[in-house]
C-alpha cells in the first residue's frame, strides 16, 4: 500500500516538474515585451512631430521600429513559437493594443489642445512600464495554460 501511494506520488511529482518545465519553455525573453513598449512608446511620442517636414513625419516612426526590432528581436525560442493563441488570449492582446490607443489619443489630444508638452512623455513613459510588467506576466498565464492543456 505504501508503495503504490509513494509511486503514485512520485509519477505526480514527475508530472508537476515537466509541467512546470513546459511552461518555462514557453515563456518569452522579457526583451520581447520591452520590444513591444518601446515600439508602442514611438506611437505615443509621435505628437512631437508635428512640427516636422511631412516626409520626415512619414518615415521616421517606421524606421525607429525597424530598429526596435532589429535591436531586440533576436532569434525566438522554438517552444515559444509552437504556443496557439486561444480566443482569451486574443482578446488580452487586443485589450492592451485599445489601452495603448486610449492612452496615446487622450496624450496627444491635450498636447495639441492645450499645449502640455509633458503629455505625450508621460503617455509613452507609462505604456513602456506598463507593457513590460505586465507583459511577461500575460506570457506566464499563457504558458502555464499552454503545457497544462486548457483553451
Amino acid at each position: 500500500m505504501e508503495s503504490d501511494a509513494a509511486a503514485t506520488r512520485e509519477a505526480l511529482d514527475a508530472v508537476s516538474a515537466t509541467r512546470e518545465l513546459n511552461a518555462e519553455r514557453l515563456r518569452r525573453p522579457k526583451r520581447y515585451w520591452i520590444m513591444l513598449g518601446l515600439m508602442l512608446s514611438v506611437f505615443a511620442l509621435l505628437p512631437y512631430t508635428a512640427g516636422w517636414p511631412p516626409l520626415l513625419q512619414i518615415l521616421v516612426p517606421p524606421a525607429l521600429i525597424a530598429l526596435i526590432a532589429v535591436a531586440l528581436g533576436r532569434k525566438q525560442p522554438t517552444a515559444v513559437r509552437k504556443l496557439r493563441m486561444s480566443g482569451r488570449m486574443v482578446l488580452q492582446l487586443l485589450g492592451f493594443a485599445i489601452l495603448a490607443g486610449v492612452a496615446v489619443a487622450i496624450s496627444r489630444g491635450v498636447y495639441l489642445e492645450q499645449g502640455w508638452w509633458w503629455a505625450p512623455l508621460v503617455a509613452a513613459a507609462l505604456l513602456f512600464a506598463f507593457v513590460a510588467t505586465a507583459g511577461p506576466r500575460l506570457d506566464r498565464s499563457w504558458a502555464r495554460r499552454a503545457s497544462h492543456g486548457e483553451e
